[in-house]
Parts: C-alpha cells; sequence; structure tokens
C-alpha cells in the first residue's frame, strides 16, 4: 500500500506525535529538524544546525563512541532513545553538539528530553518551536502554499508490517534566537517511522533567497540506483526529474555533480560543500556479527 496526501495544521499536529497508532516500535523512529540561518560574518555560507530525538529497536547500539542501552517499555508516551544535534557556528562545526542517551517524552503536542541539555520541541497550528536550553530557540511557520512547501504525508508497506511513514516539510520560514540574539533564515522537517532495512542514499535540500527549493535523492545498492529523482521548484513552477545521474569526489568536504532530464528539461549542477559531520553507528547483528553504519551530514553551496 502506498498512500501520499497533503497535511492540513491540525493533522499536522496529530501525526508528528501521534505513535500510538503506529506499528510498534520495530524498526527506527526519529523526529528531524535541519536549520539554515544567517551568518553575518560570511552571507554565502549560513550557519546551520541539525536536532533529532531518535530511538530504535535495539537493546545496545554504539553512536560515535556514545554506548547507548535501550530498555524500551510499554509506556508509549516515554521512548528511551537519544538526542543529538550538530552545529555550524559559521566558521567551524561543532560535533556532538548535543550526543545524550535521554528519555523522549512524548505528548499530543510536544516532545521533550531529560537530557543535561534539555531540548523540546511542540507545534501550535502551523507554528513549531524548538529550544535547546535557554540558549537556543527556533521558532518556524510555513509560507508558500505552493504543494511542494506544504506538510506532506507518505506511508509505504512493502509486506507484512514492513515499511515506512513519514511527514515531511520542504521549506518553513525561520526566525529565533541564540544567545539572545535574533535570527533569520528557513528550515526543513521530517518525522519518519522506519520498518525495514536502511539502505545507502545520497540526499540533498537547497533553500534559495526566491523561496525556491531544491531536493534530490538517490537510493542506491551495489552501485545500482534503485530510485532517483531531482526536484526543483523555482518559486512558481515545478520541475520533476527521474533520470538523473550521482558522482561524488573527494571525502570530508566533497564535490557532487548532479544531472538530470525529463522529456522537455534537461538540469544539472555542481555542489561544493563548506563542511561536514557524520555518525557512525555500530552494533553487532545476532550479538556476533559487526555492522557499522555512517551518515554524513555535508554543508554544500549549490552552483546551477
Amino acid at each position: 500500500m502506498k498512500l501520499k496526501n497533503k497535511v492540513n495544521s491540525i493533522d499536522l499536529e496529530r501525526k508528528v506525535f501521534d505513535i500510538k497508532n503506529e506499528p510498534r516500535l520495530q524498526g527506527a523512529w526519529w523526529w528531524f529538524w535541519l536549520f539554515f540561518f544567517n551568518n553575518p560574518k560570511n552571507p554565502e555560507k549560513p550557519r546551520q544546525l541539525m536536532i533529532l530525538w531518535s530511538t530504535k529497536n535495539v537493546k545496545e547500539i554504539d553512536c560515535n563512541n556514545l554506548k547507548i542501552k535501550l530498555n524500551h517499555s510499554q509506556d508509549m508516551n516515554k521512548l528511551d532513545g537519544a538526542v543529538a544535534a550538530w552545529y555550524f557556528d559559521g566558521e567551524r562545526m561543532h560535533h556532538n553538539f548535543l550526543l545524550e542517551q535521554c528519555h523522549i517524552n512524548v505528548s499530543d503536542k510536544e516532545i521533550s528530553s531529560n537530557s543535561t541539555i534539555p531540548t523540546f520541541f511542540s507545534i501550535n497550528k502551523t507554528k513549531n518551536t524548538i529550544n535547546i536550553g535557554n540558549n537556543f530557540e527556533f521558532i518556524t511557520e510555513t509560507g508558500n502554499k505552493y504543494d511542494f512547501t506544504i506538510p506532506t504525508y507518505h506511508s509505504h508497506t512493502y509486506f507484512g508490517n514492513m515499511g515506512y511513514s513519514m511527514i515531511r516539510l520542504n521549506r518553513l520560514n525561520l526566525k529565533g534566537k541564540i544567545k539572545n540574539k535574533p535570527i533569520h533564515g528557513s528550515a526543513f522537517f521530517q518525522r519518519v517511522f522506519l520498518n525495514a532495512p536502511a539502505i545507502p542514499w545520497y540526499w540533498g535540500i537547497f533553500h534559495f533567497e526566491n523561496g525556491g527549493i531544491l531536493s534530490y535523492f538517490n537510493l542506491h545498492l551495489l552501485g545500482k540506483s534503485l530510485s532517483k529523482s531531482i526536484s526543483l521548484f523555482d518559486g512558481n513552477k515545478m520541475h520533476e526529474f527521474k533520470d538523473i545521474n550521482v558522482e561524488k569526489s573527494g571525502e570530508n568536504t566533497p564535490t557532487f555533480i548532479i544531472s538530470g532530464e525529463n522529456k522537455h528539461e534537461k538540469i544539472n549542477f555542481t555542489i561544493n560543500s563548506y563542511s561536514h559531520s557524520s555518525w557512525i553507528f555500530r552494533k553487532k547483528v545476532l550479538r556476533i556479527i559487526p555492522n557499522k553504519l555512517i551518515y554524513n551530514d555535508i554543508l554544500q553551496l549549490s552552483l546551477i
């Protein structure tokens, strides 16, 4: 079964924190925010911060050398998980800006963590507020009403109870404060419940000053693409490309050359990176076989 539909503000409040109607935790759940905001010292390289709250159906996992031991209870309002964040302050990357095992408290309109630096994410209709301690406050609201910028809900069942569900907001307007200094920019959000094996992928999203958005996705395995697409909203019109090619060179701050075409248009662009952070997950399958997953977050400038 596949499902994709737009989400109004009432459904958004309900679905983002609605875990009771999802299948019992068997894979991984996460709430993920990515903020892009002004950098007065170097406007071409915006400051960025990523934060997520996550839990997995495992008893133990190692993330960036933090050993996380999970003890899942029957209380769906208190998840045993972790909060994690990185922060590029405009000059340098703060790896593991947050990385701590904690309880993730879930209510109808909010999630919070009991971490050393407490974190909160709440929704009031179209307004989202994210707090990291007393020094970071991000407030986001939907802007452009075009289909590609409003909340969407996707779900796909592969077989049995294996599949995923996802809420995604490709672009929101951002304001807030960092250490009492005002910020402004844009944001991306997704909430994912996944009950299926993770397959390697390339993914990127870019926000432009005119309200435009460019996103690409390339799911690949053993050198072969399984799913790939480029979506470009130029501020007025949508452009979709399914026939795409992704070439990568370099390591910590790589360059990507991406091209695509449809029946009527062609697109190509080069992405140059300016910073990088990563999450390295280690666990033992069946408590015997070592397994490692590396998730790279790469801060990129797009030249179209």
